[in-house]
């Protein structure tokens, strides 16, 4: 009996000594993946300041939002999209402005005209909240009272004020708006206006210089960031509407210099339409 009861023992220490290890294994493994938390900066402004770029990057459609490369290549690809409210997915348009889009969208593909190639490929600001969809990644750089966005794309750049001062006349257009900030714990709160109507994708979603945008950029940790934007602009949907894109931090990254050249999606397919110009 006591050598059955010895033996029973010992294999109970050995199945607990063959368990624990990887039990104790999964323990650091789940530790080394927790989230770095954020620091805080002089000022009391969560420390965000870094490189950052989408994590699916790609400004073609707001519905599906696939890269320009996937396009072109014309892929069947079908992602989730990017509108989060309505829950439907679809951007509510009025009627006139759903028909606009439709037409921009097939001239997109079958551009005869200039001016139908996305304003994105002809050099022009992308605006908000278009440039936190697009590939290129940016730069977020923290001062005293303020937090600014820095794209190498396009040079374009926003600075906004944290101190709560008034935004500009009603009068004055911006191509990237006139945003006021504020913090709410982890989360930067943005009031865009005074915004220049623009292209949203380049399948022809759109808004008008009458667009309030409340931006949201929530960060659940030093290496995540989840972009929303909620879109009011009673000249063209039928109520607001919000659409989300998930950033991620690039510690190992560095804005490189980029140049812009008219035409860049597809420049064949328009010369064929279009023929070359005449000297």
């Amino acid at each position: 009996m006591r050598t059955e009861c010895t033996i029973a023992l010992l294999g109970i220490a050995v199945l607990l000594s063959t368990t624990a290890a990887p039990v104790h294994g999964q323990a650091r493994e789940e530790a080394a993946k927790s989230p770095a938390p954020l620091g805080r900066l002089a000022d009391g402004q969560p420390n965000v300041q870094g490189i950052w770029s989408a994590v699916l990057a790609g400004s073609v459609s707001l519905t599906n939002p696939i890269s320009q490369a996937q396009d072109f290549e014309k892929q069947n690809v079908r992602l989730p999209s990017r509108i989060i409210d309505p829950p439907d997915g679809l951007v509510p348009y009025q009627p006139w402005a759903a028909a606009r889009r439709n037409q921009q969208a097939v001239d997109y593909d079958t551009p005869t005209k200039p001016e139908h190639i996305d304003t994105q490929h002809r050099c022009l600001l992308s605006g908000v909240p278009r440039m936190y969809t697009i590939v290129p990644s940016y730069k977020i750089v923290q001062t005293p009272g303020l937090i600014m966005f820095i794209w190498s794309e396009y040079h374009a750049y926003r600075v906004i004020p944290l101190d709560g001062r008034p935004h500009v006349a009603p009068n004055v257009k911006l191509w990237m708006g006139d945003g006021r900030g504020r913090w709410e714990g982890n989360t930067l709160v943005v009031d865009t206006t005074n915004i220049v109507g623009a292209r949203l994708t380049y399948t022809g979603d759109f808004f008008s210089d009458n667009a309030h945008i409340v931006e949201r950029f929530t960060f659940p940790s030093a290496d995540r960031m989840i972009y929303e934007a909620t879109v009011d602009d009673p000249t063209v949907f039928t109520r607001p509407w919000t659409m989300r894109a998930e950033q991620k931090r690039m510690p190992n990254e560095e804005v490189w210099e980029s140049a812009c050249y008219e035409g860049a999606v597809n420049p064949d397919e328009f010369l064929i339409k279009t023929g070359p110009k005449q000297p």
